[in-house]
């Protein structure tokens, strides 16, 4: 992890004394406890994220015999989305539509959620499908009970930092770096009674023994008695030659997982129907678009024959996000465009997840967090022009001019064929 904060008097500690080390990382925190309580502005522990030309400071707190830090009230979203006190603003991204209860702060960096899905094999999902569950009708609004495979796809991926950008990643997001990092932030995330995301995840990438062998671990552990997700970029989707669904295959399955992924023909269909943007861009193979997916899957070990010792796995729920060469989530080529953009011009920025939130959701499409204030600069790509999309784009810039004024949000008229306009500029310091 190699976080370090920087306690009163000005002494580093490494957030991995908390694993490593704990009697240590405990016996400076109690040390330090009151001291920072009693230290003013400028003067506390803080991490190394800066906001507004200044540190983000730390509390430190006492939960029984133990002591651990803390972010100040509303200052989570204003950390780096990869430092491990960062916590998104819900109302910033599709989180908003999800009813209280669904996703629930743990402590300082746990969460727990509600799915609408079972990992008990014994046990039929409650909806075989990844379609969200709604609590009424009024769209735009908290309408969502439980949090689907897609919901879960992008809670991990904003965990993870990976819906965030900033100059310094350039050359260091790679599949294996980035999956490696959604797998540690998983532990953080219960799904179930006693289970975090990490002991049922299976992620699958080339070139990683550590990832190969905890997912082969975890098949050995938890396969027998539960469902288990397996993530990584989708290389291959045949139809089946013996008509009996569509076979998957993830970019580096055959390095050694010695998986057989498939999935039933009803279940491809309802795939193509919920996915079909995704899959479309599949089949497209544009150059610097990829499609990742979250598969909630049945493991079973080949026990006879030509095969044995391999797996297979039957899909049972699946998600799919398309994503850019730095795996930044996009819903169109409008937005890799957009993201393209950004990137050449070394900003920094924010792309807000849509989770199972219905599309009338007022969520930018990006937020530029370089520009020196602290709500951002949201950014939307409008990419049709008919004429229900129009009623909903008007009342998107009505929205936007009303909350951050007429010239604090900027958009892309794309399906005009309008030129990408000029960003704002970056602010010193950032």
């Amino acid at each position: 992890m190699n976080d370090i904060i920087v306690l009163p008097g000005g002494e580093k500690l490494a957030l991995d004394w908390k694993l490593s080390d704990p009697e240590r990382f405990q016996r400076r925190l109690k040390a330090k406890h009151a001291e920072n309580a009693k230290a003013g502005p400028g003067e506390r522990a803080h991490c190394l994220c800066i906001h507004q030309g200044r540190y983000l400071e730390l509390q430190i707190r006492e939960r029984g015999e133990t002591y651990h830090f803390a972010c100040w009230q509303n200052t989570g979203p204003y950390h780096r989305p990869t430092c491990p006190f960062y916590k998104p603003n819900p109302e910033k991204s599709g989180q908003a539509a999800y009813v209280d209860g669904v996703v629930r702060e743990e402590t300082e960096h746990e969460v727990s959620v509600k799915l609408v899905t079972s990992l008990r094999r014994n046990s039929p999902t409650i909806s075989g499908s990844s379609a969200p569950s709604p609590a009424g009708e009024r769209s735009g609004g908290k309408t969502q009970r439980r949090m689907t495979t897609l919901g879960l796809l992008h809670l991990m991926w904003e965990r993870a930092g990976l819906h965030y950008w900033r100059p310094q990643f350039a050359g260091h997001r790679t599949d294996p770096k980035a999956l490696r990092r959604a797998y540690a932030t998983s532990s953080n995330i219960k799904i179930q009674r006693g289970i975090t995301l990490d002991q049922v995840l299976c992620p699958v990438v080339s070139n990683d023994r550590g990832i190969l062998y905890s997912t082969q671990r975890t098949i050995k552990d938890h396969s027998e008695k539960f469902r288990l997700y397996v993530i990584g970029r989708l290389s291959s989707a045949q139809a089946d030659p013996y008509g009996k669904g569509y076979n998957i295959e993830l970019s580096g399955v055959r390095d050694g997982y010695r998986m057989f992924m498939s999935i039933s023909q009803a279940k491809w269909e309802r795939l193509e129907k919920s996915h079909s943007r995704e899959l479309a861009e599949f089949s497209r193979n544009e150059e610097g678009l990829s499609v990742f997916g979250l598969f909630l899957v049945t493991i079973d070990p080949i026990k006879n024959g030509k095969y044995k010792n391999f797996s297979s796995v039957q899909i049972e729920d699946a998600a799919l996000m398309t994503t850019t060469e730095q795996l930044i989530p996009v819903e169109s080529r409008y937005e890799a465009k957009i993201v393209e953009l950004l990137v050449q011009e070394e900003r920094t920025f924010i792309k807000p997840l849509r989770f199972d939130a219905a599309r009338e959701l007022v969520r930018p499409d990006f937020i530029l967090t370089d520009i020196g204030k602290k709500e951002g600069y949201p950014m939307e790509v409008f990419g049709r022009t008919d004429e229900k999309y129009l009623a909903r784009k008007a009342e998107k810039e009505s929205y936007y001019a009303r909350v951050f004024g007429s010239d604090n949000w900027g958009s892309w008229n794309a399906a005009d064929g309008d030129p990408i306009p000029s960003l704002p500029d970056h602010a010193l310091n950032q």
